[in-house]
């Protein structure tokens, strides 16, 4: 289902940062061995909240609803030097991930 206009998500994709190697392993791995790998962040809402975590630069986050990690990562680039991020998930499957 596409809900963005394909010539948006084009520009999009073009004037955004690449995935860094463990983003790109992440999200390869969870579309190959994941049940709904649509649930995942993906590059551009990664980028997104990047930058946001990058701008406020907390001391904590609290990330509920953890998945495959994509986002943690993604946010987890903007804590300030010791911060720390919790991620919890009630998805016993994904725990290990």
């Amino acid at each position: 289902m596409d809900i963005i206009h394909r010539g948006l998500q084009a520009y999009a994709e073009k004037h955004t940062t690449e995935e860094s190697p463990l983003l790109r392993k992440i999200n390869r791995d969870t579309h190959a061995h994941v049940l709904m790998p649509r649930m995942l962040s993906g590059q551009l809402q990664g980028r997104v909240l990047s930058m946001i975590s990058c701008m406020a630069r907390p001391r904590v986050i609290l990330e509920i609803g953890t998945y495959t990690g994509y986002s943690a990562i993604c946010l987890a680039e903007g804590l300030q030097d010791g911060g720390r991020l919790i991620t919890i998930d009630k998805n016993e499957e994904l725990f290990d991930r």
